[in-house]
């Protein structure tokens, strides 16, 4: 179910029966290579949010369209929240949904640079409710994941790509992109031609931790990291998008369904 095709009266009757968890997936508005889309990453993780809250009966809500992309900025189309800004973003929507009883959030995100901005957030509520500041309807628990985590996948991505996964416009999520929307299925040789990255300690690139917008676009003039999306084919895209879905229902199924720690 998505939350914002629900009526009021429709969440509460899902509270008052014990069902408290909703998924919030988390995307970005940045370059994707020569043809890529610039949603890319809202396009996946809205789409594993929508199939992994019908695999188990819960609830999506629409997908954040802008993320923390610095390191992109002066891009054509590019829009980069700051990072201080995502967070109080963040803090809003779990306070929000959490004092309408929607206590376990799941923040669900496809770009890796919305990580820390979103672990911030979760600690700023957790800092509210232990100073006194903040109170809801039950204990309000959130959690970050990234749609790629998850063994279905994992084993996928392996088998489907190998090391020409990489870490950026991923023939991964390029071919979830494609199942959701075929009219970005392009041509192969549309795609710049693939090249190993060298390890470079400044840069943890699986974390898009990256630095300035100059020193990323000159390391990664043609967008990709080590990543190949000219493997990407709309058929495979409905494979990954399937095994992402359903390594993140069985665990946010697992996070709604904990029962809570009582206070010592």
């Amino acid at each position: 179910m998505r939350l914002d095709l629900m009526s009021r009266d429709a969440v509460a009757a899902r509270i008052a029966s014990g069902r408290r968890g909703v998924i919030l997936p988390l995307g970005s508005l940045e370059p994707h290579a020569g043809p890529g889309a610039l949603g890319t990453d809202a396009i996946c993780a809205g789409a594993v949010a929508e199939r992994a809250a019908e695999r188990v009966g819960g609830i999506a809500a629409p997908a954040l369209a802008y993320g923390m992309v610095q390191f992109h900025l002066g891009a054509p189309g590019c829009v980069s929240l700051r990072p201080s800004t995502l967070s109080a973003l963040l803090f809003d929507a779990i306070v929000s949904l959490g004092m309408g009883g929607l206590t376990r959030v799941l923040l669900l995100t496809g770009h890796g640079g919305n990580a820390a901005p979103a672990q911030a957030a979760i600690q700023e509520v957790m800092a509210e409710v232990s100073l006194g500041r903040l109170r809801f309807p039950a204990p309000v628990s959130a959690k970050l994941r990234a749609w790629w985590e998850g063994p279905r996948l994992a084993a996928l991505r392996r088998e489907l790509y190998g090391d020409r996964e990489g870490f950026h416009v991923t023939p991964s999520e390029v071919a979830i992109a494609m199942t959701v929307h075929p009219a970005l299925a392009v041509p192969r040789d549309a795609w710049p031609a693939w090249r190993a990255v060298a390890h470079d300690p400044l840069h943890d690139l699986g974390g898009d931790r990256h630095e300035d917008a100059a020193r990323h676009a000159a390391r990664f003039p043609d967008g990709p990291i080590g990543s190949d999306p000219s493997l990407a084919t709309a058929e495979d895209g409905e494979r990954l998008l399937d095994a992402a879905a359903q390594d993140v229902a069985e665990a946010f199924a697992a996070f709604e369904a904990a029962p809570d720690q009582s206070a010592r």
